[in-house]
Formats: C-alpha cells, structure tokens, sequence
C-alpha cells in the first residue's frame, strides 16, 4: 500500500499564507482604527483642560476667549476628519473581513477535501488489509 499524499498540499500551504497575510492587513487596520480612537481621547482631554484652565482663570481678556474660541473650532474641524477617517477606516476592515473570511473558506474547503480523501485512501488501504489477511489465510488453510 501506497504512502497517503494529498496532491494539493502546496497549494494548501499557499492558501494558509494568503489568508494570514490577509489577517495581518486585518490587524493593522484594527491598529489605525485604534490610533484614531487614542488620538480622540487625548484631543478630547486636551480641550476639557483647556476649558478648565480657561474658567479658572481669574481673569479673561477678550482675546483669550477669541484664541479659546478658534481652538474649539479647530478642535471640532479635527473631530470632525477624525469621523471620517474613522468611518473609512472601519469601510476599509468591513471589506478586510469579507477578504479573509474568502480566504479562511478557501482554506477550509481544502483541508476538508484532504479530510475526505485520506479517509479515502484509509478505506481503501483498510480493504487492501482485509484482502491479503484473506490471501493470507486461504494459503495457510490450503497448505493444511
């Protein structure tokens, strides 16, 4: 009996290497959607202390209130863009995710066809078994 070979295994590992370096573009999009988050949060903190330092303030000239009033524009026009890079980001990994789900289906359909075909050949192999034990017999049977 023949050693089991399942003539598709390069292609499998091929398709194993796909589908993690779709997994590796998965993770470094979580990543960015991650900075984008982080960088909202200090710019968020960054305008509640602004705010706090301005009402603290004993003091407040007009010119003050104009700067503080340009920078919370500003920091709403940077929000803002951070909306959308979020918004793309997240387009961008939805479609990621459809990518290396493809992918990890390919892969699982070929080790599902490995599956069936070495059970295959262990069928087979089990049969050819059966048969020389039965060979085998009869000549011991026969020699008697």
């Amino acid at each position: 009996m023949k050693k089991f070979q399942f003539s598709l295994d390069r292609v499998m590992e091929f398709r194993r290497m796909q589908a993690r370096l779709e997994e590796v573009k998965l993770q470094s999009m979580y990543a960015e959607l991650r900075a984008i988050d982080i960088k909202e949060v200090a710019l968020i903190k960054q305008s509640v202390e602004s705010e706090r330092a301005i009402r603290e303030q004993k003091s407040v000239t007009g010119f003050d209130l104009e700067l503080f009033h340009s920078y919370r524009q500003a920091t709403h026009v940077e929000r803002t863009r951070m909306d959308k890079a979020r918004a793309q980001c997240r387009t961008k990994i939805d479609a990621q995710l459809r990518v290396a789900a493809a992918k990890r289906r390919d892969v699982k359909l070929l080790e599902h066809l490995k599956t069936k075909r070495f059970e295959t050949w262990e069928q087979e192999m089990f049969k050819e078994l059966d048969q020389q034990a039965e060979e085998a017999y009869l000549v011991k049977w026969n020699r008697q």
